[in-house]
């Protein structure tokens, strides 16, 4: 394999291998416009008014690549601001849509879930991120509109929860079917992750993209 490369390089002449340009830049199309004046017939010159009307086309190109340039400098401003914002969202609290539910310092954060239509009744059931069975509100009778999650962050047995993550889903049991909804939780931005998108690190492990903040909670 090596030799073969070394092979290429040997016939190849370095001076005169060009790689072709992809596109024309603004002195691009001025050398062809100077290039087409020194060849131009001289019995048959070019007419004023064609000069003018390439003239015109060169400003506008120009102008053209001008907002190339300014767009570049505008989306490299607004990836700035995107990231001077979600830095400053470390450490805040915001609402957003998933089921994952957070205790801290031995309180639930809070949520809420919005019913389209009335329900006879439905249940809250909260497990733990291995899967067991926590707890499980029973709610009857309600209309449509927005409920929050009333948690008092214990288990089944009335006894405290350790600190963290837990996983709610509100099932509403039909005759022949099972409804669930996905609540809006409130969560802790713990983080960031960088790159062409920014997304936000929540309640330590979960992340989430910026169009799926729903608010941002105030004062906390």
């Amino acid at each position: 394999m090596v030799s073969q490369v070394s092979n290429i390089s040997a016939t190849g002449n370095s001076d005169t291998q060009r790689v072709a340009k992809k596109v024309l830049d603004m002195q691009d199309f001025i050398q062809l416009f100077i290039t087409q004046l020194q060849y131009q017939d001289p019995m048959n010159p070019i007419e004023n008014n064609e000069m003018a009307i390439q003239l015109a086309l060169f400003n506008q190109v120009d102008q053209l690549f001008k907002i190339n340039e300014t767009l570049d400098t505008l989306v490299s401003m607004a990836k700035s601001l995107d990231l001077a914002y979600v830095l400053n969202l470390v450490g805040k609290r915001v609402k957003i849509e998933s089921n994952i539910g957070r205790v801290e310092n031995g309180k639930f954060l809070g949520g809420e879930f919005t019913l389209e239509e009335p329900v006879n009744y439905l249940e809250i059931v909260i497990r733990d991120s291995k899967g067991n069975l926590i707890d499980k509100l029973q709610l009857s009778g309600l209309q449509a509109g927005t409920y929050k999650i009333d948690w008092d962050a214990t288990d089944k047995n009335g006894n405290k929860v350790s600190d963290g993550n837990y996983i709610f889903f509100i099932v509403i049991p039909y005759e022949n079917i099972t409804q669930t909804i996905t609540p809006t939780m409130i969560a802790e931005v713990t983080g960031a992750k960088l790159g062409d998108n920014i997304q936000i690190v929540v309640n330590d492990n979960y992340t989430v993209d910026m169009k799926n903040i729903k608010e941002l909670i105030r004062g906390e």
